[in-house]
């Protein structure tokens, strides 16, 4: 009996050591694949290895930690944020202890809009690793995508459906070529030439497609460009010089635990694209990637992205040029550093032989890679310029093209809401209607003023006449992000300007302004001059006005004022009430020679109570017991029998006008 339950214990005990025996050796089979697929970069088949480690070990264990990372670095580079940040943040729970979880988890959030957080993540990261500007950045990405998404700009996208397919659909290239409208692209869609499957995004190997379009303005079922260019390898990237004859695109090789990326070239012969030639810059023997080629319209440049050496970070822009279309190549030369950073600039694409967009997560953007433009200061120093929202998202957005020189193209874009992976979207500028109509009307009696002049100056250049209709109505149409001013002018009159903008705007608007002119042959008052009792010096209330009478003398510097004070007649004499009127005019006029005014073209003139108000359409319309033509003498208000009202008409005589003398004044 004991030897029997000895022998059973000897046999479980086996039966446990073979049991751990081959788990364990399952986990290094695991670990082994997982490892290998990550220093290959097929991150696909790394997450499912290292998910499965991660199932077989027990959470005290510090490798658990590790693998926790790892999975969330293979999503990073596979432009999977919300799984990324799923496994990073629990990378950081399990006490992972490598600093660079928090910079990508950071950028994790980012790229999920979760602004907040990632900007803690970022300043966790920071005082960490103080030398590290990437969290710097970060912040500042952060801070600028939560505006860029608040104010977009005026495109509208739209996924192109009809030609994306549930795979990866990315890299459009808009041509022209003479007949019709082509767009060439790559395409992971089921009718693709390769049977392989991508480590890295786990989808089927690219080729390059074409789509045309009709005479409706459809585009037609995408095909296969060519059995010639499309191989078992991987295709994509396609760039056509301008005239279709020749056709860049990029072919990947995959074996071992390496890939090489090269540029082709092939030449349209008839109706069909001859046997492809590598690039001869491009035949290297190490593990160099040459990719996204962009020929320039005059075919003598050429733009691509390479990880080569002597470059800034991880891919750069590069470009190579050639005296013809038929020499070889020359010597390949970085774009330096304003454009090139220490992360990567990929997807080059030239709209004109001088305007360079490319994608990358190296400067200020809004996730992973955003779409740059090349711009030139007046000094013809170039900057980059980021094309901000809606165009770019917080995922990752690449491959521009335009519709000839309109503003108006595709470009592609792993963002929420697509049919695949990547898709193909279509961009074009929301066309916003301005316009500015109203009157030209007589400012006293506010009746319209035919065939007055008016002209329409604008910031971009624009300068516009025309003439009032009889009853006194213009129109003019507005350019979007411009400033204008609207001069009125007519004989017998002040002239008059108006200020408008369309700057800032993100919908339409018709602006309704009235342009009222004044008559030269009438004393025009002043309003809100004011001063203390008995006293000439104006108080700061009344600057505003005097500013618009400086106006006024501004844009009408052929006339010659005179500048009246009045009083009314209950306080004082006649005599002090035009001593006191008089400093006060004079002290109007102090002010405008002040600011510049020529002081032959100003006359002070005190008249105390002498010249009562004679109402005119604005008291008669403001106050009813008043009407048009009433004269404000003593008699007329002591016939009054309300004290308020007598009040309104003493305040109306304390007044400060001025009127026209002269039309021809000459320095």
């Amino acid at each position: 009996m004991f030897l029997f339950v000895f022998m059973k214990r000897i046999f479980l005990l086996g039966i446990v050591f073979f049991l751990t025996a081959t788990f364990a050796f399952s986990q290094k089979n695991l670990q082994k694949r997982a490892e290998e697929a990550l220093q290959a970069n097929e991150y696909t088949f790394a997450i499912n290895n290292f998910k499965s480690l991660f199932s077989q070990i027990e959470n005290e264990d510090p490798q658990k930690a590790e693998i926790a990372y790892k999975i969330g670095f293979c999503y990073r580079h596979i432009s999977r944020p919300l799984d990324a940040q799923l496994w990073l943040e629990k990378a950081i729970s399990l006490k992972y202890q490598d600093p660079i979880v928090y910079l990508y988890c950071a950028d994790a959030l980012r790229m999920n809009e979760n602004f907040d957080k990632a900007i803690k993540y970022y300043e966790h990261y920071q005082s960490l690793v103080p030398s590290d500007k990437k969290a710097e950045k970060g912040i500042e990405s952060c801070r600028t995508a939560r505006k860029w998404i608040k104010n977009p700009t005026n495109y509208k996208i739209t996924n192109l459906a009809y030609l994306n397919s549930e795979n990866s659909d990315y890299s459009p290239f808009f041509l022209f070529d003479g007949k019709g409208n082509t767009v060439y692209f790559s395409s992971a869609r089921s009718n693709a030439t390769g049977d392989m499957v991508h480590g890295g995004s786990g989808q089927s190997f690219c080729d390059i497609f074409y789509s045309k379009e009709d005479a409706k303005g459809s585009w037609t079922e995408p095909q296969s460009v060519s059995e010639q260019i499309n191989t078992q390898s991987e295709e994509g990237t396609p760039s056509l010089s301008s005239d279709g004859k020749m056709l860049f695109y990029t072919q990947c090789e995959y074996g071992g635990n390496t890939a090489f990326c090269k540029i082709f070239s092939s030449i349209r012969l008839g109706g069909d694209w001859d046997k492809p030639s590598l690039l001869h810059f491009t035949d290297t023997k190490d593990t160099v990637d040459y990719v996204h080629p962009c020929i320039s319209p005059s075919g003598l440049t050429l733009f691509f992205a390479s990880n080569r050496p002597g470059g800034y970070g991880g891919y750069d822009i590069w470009y190579c040029t050639r005296t013809s279309t038929k020499d070889k190549w020359g010597k390949a030369k970085n774009l330096g550093n304003i454009i090139n950073t220490e992360d990567d600039e990929l997807f080059p694409y030239l709209r004109s032989d001088s305007v360079l967009f490319f994608a990358s997560n190296g400067h200020i953007g809004m996730g992973g890679l955003d779409i740059y433009r090349v711009n030139y200061d007046s000094k013809g120093k170039p900057f980059v310029l980021n094309m901000m929202s809606p165009i770019n998202s917080s995922s990752d957005d690449f491959g521009i093209t335009f519709r000839n020189d309109t503003e108006e193209g595709y470009f592609s874009s792993n963002r929420p809401g697509g049919k695949g992976n990547d898709d193909i979207y279509h961009f074009s500028i929301v066309k916003l209607h301005y316009s500015v109509n109203g009157k030209v009307l007589n400012e006293i009696s506010e009746e319209p003023i035919s065939n007055a002049n008016i002209t329409l100056i604008g910031s971009d250049g624009t300068s516009i006449e025309l003439q009032s209709g009889n009853d006194g109505s213009y129109n003019f149409n507005l350019n979007p992000q411009t400033n204008y001013v609207l001069l009125a002018s007519h004989d017998g009159y002040l002239n008059s300007k108006y200020k408008i903008s369309t700057y800032g705007r993100k919908d339409d608007k018709v602006f309704d302004v009235n342009l009222y002119l004044t008559q030269t042959d009438v004393a025009v008052e002043v309003p809100n001059v004011l001063y203390d009792v008995n006293r000439w010096e104006l108080r700061p209330e009344s600057i505003v006005s005097l500013n618009k009478l400086l106006e006024i003398l501004e844009d009408n510097p052929n006339i010659v004022i005179e500048l009246s004070s009045h009083t009314d007649y209950r306080v004082g004499t006649k005599i002090t009430n035009e001593e006191l009127s008089q400093l006060r005019a004079q002290s109007v006029v102090d002010y405008l020679i002040s600011k510049g005014i020529d002081s032959k073209r100003l006359t002070a003139k005190g008249y105390g109570a002498t010249k009562p108000k004679t109402v005119d359409t604005k008291y008669a319309d403001l106050y009813p017991f008043l009407q048009k033509g009433d004269v404000l003498s003593p008699e007329f208000i002591q016939n009054l029998n309300d004290k308020s009202q007598q009040e309104i008409c003493h305040q109306i005589n304390r007044r400060t006008e001025f009127k026209v003398t002269s039309t021809n004044f000459n320095k």
